[in-house]
């Protein structure tokens, strides 16, 4: 193989390795993001569930409270 050759390649080598640790960085920081907004939505949803008990209950209690008041009338 010729110098000049080799020395392309090299450099071909070095721009290769360079693409690759680039892609790496980039795939970790996608799934760190992917993994923080898999945790946030699983936070959304715990919430959502938490103020549906709460309606449900408020529901409850203010139908038994009207009633109450209705009987009581």
């Amino acid at each position: 193989m010729s110098g000049e050759l080799k020395i392309v390649l090299e450099d071909v080598k070095k721009k290769f390795d360079t693409v690759i640790e680039a892609f790496d960085t980039v795939k970790e920081r996608l799934d760190r993001h992917e993994k923080a907004q898999e945790e946030r939505l699983e936070r959304i949803e715990s919430r959502l569930i938490e103020l549906g008990h709460d309606l449900n209950e408020h529901r409850n209690n203010t139908e038994l409270h009207s009633q109450r008041k209705e009987r009581a009338s």
